[in-house]
């Protein structure tokens, strides 16, 4: 049940049966490679979406409220890539805040957030952090990390097979194989801190992040260790179906799981400072 696509009264009586899960996806709009659509982290969570709801309608289990997906997150190292579009971090996490705040309004109480980019990780966390204190269940799934444990064999990088394989299954069309090439890593900080990998060089054995903007260092923009020349549509097929019927079999646990109760208010004082030290 998307809530773009229904009435108020649809999502009141949702609430009003006694259901409070919601779906909230959040994707990114940044560069992906060459090859790959700057809607890369977005496309993926929609499909995830698709597959889910088909599952539940299948299975006869209760439909479940989904959010309008958001498509912006926090990629501001990618921006010098141009069609980057970043929010950055704190906007992010009030945006995400603050819609799931009106859902909580409404009745909302478990809240699956479907993750599609790395840099979100943190603010959506702290926001899943925050819905718990008040009493709910709040999960933040990370697609393409869970795809690798569901299946090694799916694991990868940014904007590699794994992703691409993503692109694929929604529309091989989105891929452009004429700007497949080498991940092209520029060894950019000096000969002795070689670039080995996302924000990260190499000295004496050892990797030390090197934080920076990705167009220093990524020439074609995809980094990871699954060169993109080898996804195809199939590989993306099964896996976004199997993380898509993994998340809905989730839902169902999450709707078995107890709330739980509510934190206190923290406060100065109760760190063992007096208000106003």
């Amino acid at each position: 049940m998307r809530i773009e696509l229904s009435t108020w009264p649809c999502v009141q009586a949702y609430f009003s049966s006694g259901e409070d899960l919601v779906v909230l996806a959040v994707g990114s709009t940044e560069e992906h490679g060459r090859h790959n659509p700057l809607g890369t982290d977005t496309l993926a969570p929609n499909l995830l979406l698709d597959i889910i709801e088909r599952d539940l309608a299948e299975r006869g289990d209760p439909d479940v409220l989904v959010a309008p997906t958001i498509p912006y997150g926090n990629a501001d190292d990618l921006v010098g890539f141009p069609g980057t579009l970043s929010i950055g971090y704190d906007l992010l996490m009030r945006l995400a805040q603050r819609i799931t705040d009106q859902l909580y309004d409404y009745g909302a109480r478990r809240f699956l957030v479907i993750n599609g980019h790395g840099p979100n990780i943190k603010p959506l966390s702290a926001v899943c952090e925050g819905l718990n204190r008040r009493g709910c269940l709040a999960a933040l799934a990370n697609w393409w990390l869970m795809a690798g444990e569901l299946n090694p064999v799916w694991g990868g990088g940014h904007g590699g097979a794994e992703e691409t394989a993503a692109v694929m299954a929604v529309d091989p069309a989105l891929v452009d194989r004429s700007a497949l090439g080498p991940m092209d890593l520029a060894n950019d900080v000096s000969d002795e801190l070689p670039t080995d990998g996302w924000d990260n060089v190499l000295y004496k054995g050892a990797h030390v992040a090197f934080p920076r903007d990705a167009c220093r260092y990524a020439g074609n923009g995809w980094i990871g260790p699954d060169d993109p020349s080898g996804a195809d549509p199939e590989w993306g097929r099964q896996m976004m179906e199997g993380v898509g019927s993994y998340l809905a079999d989730f839902i169902g646990a999450m709707r078995r799981a107890p709330l739980p109760q509510p934190m206190p208010i923290r406060t100065v004082a109760a760190f063992g400072r007096k208000a106003g030290e």
